[in-house]
């Protein structure tokens, strides 16, 4: 239900084309890549941090409208699936994008709930 309240305080139609491709580092030097034909995204992320602290890649595919972006990526050598939402900062010193991200990972059957972590990234332009 509150989904579809924020759904219609949309702005109508679709926004003027922003163009993502290449890369973009957040905070903890992690990089994604962008390759972008129209409003599809696909590529590649390349964590900097993961728990065996080493990084972690995975192929990314995603949406862009304007200037907000979505992407998800399926990670190589783990049972999980990371998803970002954001938007271009306007103004901003550098192309900066404000994320909030979702992961969740395997976990025990009846744990599902501990399986979604949460959080947000910066991401600027490299």
């Amino acid at each position: 239900m509150l989904l579809e309240k924020s759904v219609v305080r949309a702005a109508k139609g679709t926004g003027a084309p922003v163009d993502f491709s290449g890369d973009w580092k957040n905070e903890l030097g992690s990089i994604a890549t962008f390759v972008q034909k129209g409003d599809t995204l696909s590529g590649k992320y390349v964590s900097a941090v993961s728990e065996g602290g080493t990084s972690a890649t995975g192929v990314l595919s995603g949406f862009v409208d304007g200037d907000l972006i979505s992407f998800v990526v399926h990670w190589d050598d783990f049972q999980a699936i990371t998803a970002w939402v954001g938007q271009l900062v306007p103004k901003a010193p550098k192309q900066t994008i404000n994320t909030l991200w979702q992961m969740t990972t395997q976990v025990p059957p009846g744990e599902e709930w501990a399986s979604i972590n949460a959080g947000a990234d910066e991401f600027v332009r490299v």
